[in-house]
């Protein structure tokens, strides 16, 4: 059965990303690309809990009070640039990183580790579900993503960053 493509735009990561696929980098030692991604509205986790594509949710700490306590819902999303034997798919996802009034950069399959790297503002992403067994159990793969890195704290991104032409000093 086909399904179609899940977009979910205003949203970040939850956890640890590991888009370098770097084994040490992640918590298990898993050596996929992935990362969790907050499901923002919570219809929209149930939708996907219906679909069957496994949801998640945070459990309160200790300090949290059960009452007040509301669950964050986040699914897992994988990043797949070669297949099962090391060949390249033929449909390679597009990820963008989006710094302040800059222009839109694509990132590669050797550069996409960056992401893994930089604090995350917001993320609009554009997933495929995929069902893999005859369970019908669904693997979800980033199509495309634009992920915007805050530069709010960074005293020299408007020192560095693009001027508009109505900015520009004339002299």
């Amino acid at each position: 059965m086909a399904m179609n493509n899940i977009t979910i735009e205003n949203t970040r990561f939850i956890y640890n990303t590991n888009f370098s696929g770097d084994p040490s980098q992640d918590r298990f030692g898993d050596g996929r690309r992935k990362a969790n991604i907050i499901i923002p509205d919570p219809q929209m986790a149930e939708e996907l809990l219906n679909m069957g594509i496994r949801v998640r949710q945070t459990r309160p700490r200790p300090d949290d009070d059960p009452a007040t306590f509301e669950p964050t819902y986040f699914v897992s999303a994988s990043l797949k640039y070669r297949d099962r034997l090391g060949n390249p798919v033929k449909y390679p996802p597009r990820v963008y990183t989006v710094s302040g009034d800059e222009q839109p950069v694509q990132l590669d399959e050797e550069s996409v580790g960056i992401i893994d790297l930089i604090p995350v503002k917001n993320v609009n992403v554009i997933l495929n579900p995929y069902t893999y067994n005859a369970a019908g159990d669904i693997s979800l793969y980033i199509r495309t993503m634009y992920v915007e890195q805050r530069t709010e704290d960074d005293p020299w991104a408007n020192r560095y960053g693009r001027k508009s032409p109505m900015e520009e000093d004339p002299f």
